[in-house]
């Protein structure tokens, strides 16, 4: 399947809606790109510069690094645990919303 036609519903646990950031799910994880930049964009067009690690967790699975403007929109537009569709257009690009 194309990238662009994969979805998750992100939940955003207490950490990611405080500190916005947020681990990719496993079964999505051969979406995500390697360490490095990453861009996501959200409904409105918006664009947040941000980057992937892979160093953070255990299993080495994709996470987009803390950005203070990630988590601000998280509280934005989202309550505590619920969720948001990511959506890869491509590796180093992705939609929330």
């Amino acid at each position: 399947m194309a990238a662009g036609n994969r979805v998750f519903q992100l939940k955003l646990w207490k950490s990611y809606y405080d500190k916005g950031f947020f681990n990719v799910p496993v079964e999505f994880d051969d979406l995500a790109a390697d360490d490095g930049p990453l861009t996501l964009v959200l409904p409105n067009g918006e664009e947040i510069a941000t980057a992937i690690t892979r160093r953070a967790n255990r299993n080495g699975t994709a996470r987009v690094n803390p950005k203070s403007r990630l988590g601000q929109w998280f509280r934005e537009n989202y309550p505590l645990n619920g969720t948001v569709s990511v959506r890869f257009d491509a590796p180093r690009r992705w939609r929330l919303g």
